[in-house]
């Protein structure tokens, strides 16, 4: 179960290296076909923090295309994770585990000012009570959560955003429902698993979320294996018991894909998702993450934005054979 208590520091005695806290916060701005994201990743073992701030707007294998990146390795450890300033220009306050501020001031004219409100509990995917696919056994967690022990500790939550984007000198209002995270555990570069994060957010309310196992050498529509996820109706959270994942690549990314999840009432919610964005994303230095930003519609007609984000670490990724075919760009 997730309480106001997590929002602060989880460190252990004896801290390990590898030991991570992170936190993911994104944006949309459907109008101008903006996809904003801040990062960070605490490491309390090396007293070092990261933090990324990006903005896409295009398609794109080229990193150099996005519109903005400010991403920053080793800034100090803050004494606090719930209320911090770091040197790169980014505050951040945590007053609850559902009501956050995010203010950013950065290079080239620009500043992003953030308020995120939780529209749900946080979803602990380790919660019997809450995901019908949590498992008990402390010790067996790490094989079921998509991301292996990077997920020893994790929530999603789906949250209103509001707010306000200078990119560059342009404005932009920021008035969306994303889905962010936290995590916390050991989160080793090198042996990290290949995992796929896709969200939709529906204009009536509808929020699918879900979490699989990634493997890009296996067949279409083998590649993926549902591991957690969620369906918020009529504003009532459902945990998913099933799910499918069928992706048309686009080069590395998911140009297009079919997203089904069966909730615990027995509903199969489907949605159909076609890529705007797209950005390869080094979250860290072993890591490649196919970031997109998708538009989805429901079985219903009903229409929505989300996130499919791929992380594969580039060591079990190079030296195979997948070559990806040229990306069409916009």
């Amino acid at each position: 179960m997730i309480t106001d208590q997590d929002i602060q520091f989880h460190t252990p005695d004896g801290v390990a290296y590898d030991w991570a806290e992170t936190g993911f916060f994104n944006f949309y701005v459907p109008e101008h076909n903006l996809h904003g994201w801040v990062y960070i990743v605490h490491r309390a073992g090396v007293g070092a923090c990261v933090c990324d701030v990006e903005v896409v707007d295009t398609q794109s294998h080229d990193p150099l295309q996005a519109r903005y990146i400010d991403l920053q390795h080793h800034l100090p450890l803050p004494a606090r994770a719930e209320a911090f300033t770091l040197p790169n220009g980014l505050s951040f306050a945590a007053r609850s585990i559902r009501d956050y501020r995010i203010d950013y001031t950065g290079f080239d004219d620009t500043e992003l000012h953030l308020e995120l409100t939780g529209l749900m509990e946080p979803y602990d995917i380790h919660d019997p009570d809450m995901d019908p696919m949590a498992v008990a056994d402390q010790g067996a967690r790490a094989a079921t959560t998509g991301f292996g022990a990077a997920y020893a500790a994790h929530f999603d939550m789906s949250v209103q955003v509001r707010g306000q984007l200078k990119l560059r000198g342009e404005n932009f209002a920021v008035d969306c429902v994303a889905t962010m995270d936290h995590s916390w555990g050991p989160r080793p570069e090198s042996t990290l698993n290949a995992v796929l994060w896709a969200n939709a957010h529906f204009d009536d309310g509808l929020v699918l979320h879900s979490i699989w196992s990634l493997d890009r050498a296996a067949p279409r529509g083998q590649q993926h294996v549902f591991r957690h996820g969620y369906a918020v109706v009529d504003g009532k959270v459902r945990g998913v018991r099933a799910g499918r994942f069928d992706a048309v690549r686009n080069g590395h990314f998911v140009g297009a894909a079919e997203m089904a999840l069966t909730d615990v009432d027995g509903t199969e919610h489907v949605a159909f998702g076609t890529m705007l964005t797209s950005h390869l994303w080094a979250p860290y230095g072993n890591n490649l993450s196919q970031m997109t930003m998708h538009r989805w519609q429901a079985r219903d007609g009903r229409r929505g934005m989300g996130t499919v984000l791929e992380g594969v670490p580039t060591n079990r990724w190079t030296g195979t054979a997948q070559v990806a075919p040229k990306l069409g760009g916009r």
